[in-house]
């Protein structure tokens, strides 16, 4: 028994020396939301409340068409700052003009963006040439207004030139592919994009941060993604592991992303610009400033009978649950309030602070 006793402290002190191996230190969830399916948002809203339930943060990649349906929208933009509060990431996604499904909107001179449309070369005859709505300069603006005092930090596109609808403010870049899953795993590193020129006009360089994604449709594509996160002489090599997918593929058939988040709850899930944040991926040309967002002093949180928030600029308070209903709201306050939560049901809830220009979140739980 004594020689049994001795080779578990061994097979423990083994597994647990610097030079075991193990699985990848973080992981992260990229949805895309895709031009022409932002009818789609209650399945996101799904797939956003399963991913909560799991303690899963999700990176969730706006296409311009879903950005504007939000903003049009006061009871979206509420749920959308509870997803932040909890943890979630608003990030940005864009069909450039070489993508099959251009969402309309380019930085290229016309004459090269009817070039590029109309050249099966680069985009199929099946495609729809589409219709030029005009520069991305309004799509940044709605970005900002729907971030709030988040900052948009990541931005996932597709187009053969990113430097020239890149938001040059956006320090965090993913990409990926369809068809290799070991592109799931991957260590941040830097991308200069960049320059080129058209006409008389020249983009960039500009210089990201990105990681990299796998992409899953399907329960097979998840397995060949499990199976190599498992196979530590291979994951062991990379940091992240990284899969992204579409709203409308889970529309068509839940099953895979169910199995991925059930997979990978409690495997160091945070969102993209968490990771990127504490790697060491050195300078980018993003103009925003990386500060963190003001935050609310809430205690004792997890709360049983009363919780106090605290901010300085406080002016007013809201506390919604998960689902977006309002539990509590204060108006006129000078930067604190105490909250009796003795009556509510256990559970996570939202609040949201605010002063005359600024909004502070954060999330809070009665137990």
């Amino acid at each position: 028994m004594r020689h049994v006793y001795v080779l578990l402290l061994l097979m423990g002190w083994l597994s647990s020396s610097p030079g075991a191996q193990a699985q990848p230190e973080h992981s992260f969830f990229v949805i895309h939301c895709d031009p022409g399916f932002a009818h789609l948002w209650p399945k996101l809203r799904q797939m956003v409340q399963y991913a909560s339930a799991h303690d899963v943060p999700l990176t969730l990649e706006l296409s311009p068409q879903w950005v504007e349906a939000i903003l049009a929208d006061p009871a979206r933009i509420d749920t959308v700052r509870a997803w932040q509060a909890w943890g979630h990431e608003i990030g940005a996604h864009h069909h450039g003009i070489y993508h099959c499904f251009w969402d309309s909107l380019a930085n290229y001179p016309i004459d090269t963006i009817w070039a590029i449309r109309t050249d099966t070369t680069w985009v199929p005859a099946a495609c729809e040439p589409g219709a030029y709505k005009g520069t991305l300069d309004a799509f940044y603006d709605q970005l900002d207004q729907l971030a709030g005092d988040s900052l948009l930090l990541t931005w996932g596109s597709s187009d053969e030139h990113p430097e020239v609808d890149l938001y040059p403010g956006v320090p965090y870049r993913t990409d990926g592919s369809r068809y290799d899953p070991e592109r799931a795993f991957s260590n941040p590193y830097v991308v200069t994009h960049g320059p080129w020129t058209a006409g008389n006009q020249t983009w960039g360089p500009y210089t990201t941060c990105q990681i990299d994604y796998f992409f899953i449709d399907k329960p097979g594509k998840v397995n060949a993604v499990k199976n190599l996160y498992l196979d530590t002489n291979f994951s062991s090599n990379y940091s992240v592991a990284g899969v992204v997918t579409h709203v409308f593929d889970f529309n068509e058939s839940p099953d895979y992303f169910y199995q991925w988040i059930n997979f990978i709850s409690g495997k160091g899930c945070k969102t993209v610009r968490e990771i990127l944040r504490q790697a060491d991926c050195g300078q980018t040309t993003a103009t925003h400033a990386l500060s963190q967002n003001a935050t609310l002093r809430a205690w004792p949180n997890p709360a049983i009978d009363q919780i106090r928030i605290e901010w300085e600029d406080m002016r007013e308070l809201t506390i919604r649950d998960l689902t977006g209903r309002i539990v509590q709201q204060r108006h006129g306050l000078t930067g604190q309030a105490i909250i009796g939560v003795h009556d509510w049901p256990a559970g996570v809830y939202i609040a949201e602070a605010r002063s005359e220009r600024h909004i502070a979140l954060a999330r809070i739980v009665v137990q």
